[in-house]
């Protein structure tokens, strides 16, 4: 014999269900918003720090997720920019460069390389790192 919810419980689940959806909608607005690929920003007046990403590379994560933390504390100051190896212009940056993927590659605003990051960084060595090559005032 099946046993049907009563009013009260279904407005319960109801209830839980609407609650779930509504904290998965604020997580999805308080995600950071997507990173830039347009390379051609490179030297246009700038600084510049470019993840050449791997999607399928942990270390890729890892300073994506470095970024996700500092990035808002250099708002103005600093852009960050994608070279996703699983496009060609993403490859093409990467062999251009001579570089592997996972790697944060600075970039002065007229364009010059000034620093290469590998991925074995914390947030502490990522914040001196911007601060140094850019010469910039920590906040």
């Amino acid at each position: 014999m099946k046993k049907l919810q009563t009013g009260s419980a279904l407005r319960s689940s109801l209830a839980t269900i609407a609650i779930i959806v509504a904290l998965l909608g604020i997580a999805v607005i308080m995600l950071p918003e997507g990173y830039d690929d347009d390379l051609a920003k490179i030297g246009q007046g700038s600084n510049i720090v470019v993840l050449i990403q791997n999607k399928g590379a942990q270390q890729s994560m890892d300073l994506l997720n470095l970024l996700n933390q500092v990035r808002a504390d250099y708002e103005g100051k600093v852009e960050f920019l994608i070279a996703d190896t699983d496009t060609p212009e993403g490859r093409a940056f990467e062999r251009q460069r001579q570089l592997d993927s996972s790697v944060l590659v600075f970039f002065a605003p007229d364009g010059a390389q000034l620093n290469i990051i590998r991925s074995n960084i914390d947030e502490i060595g990522l914040r001196m790192a911007l601060n140094n090559t850019f010469t910039l005032a920590p906040r």
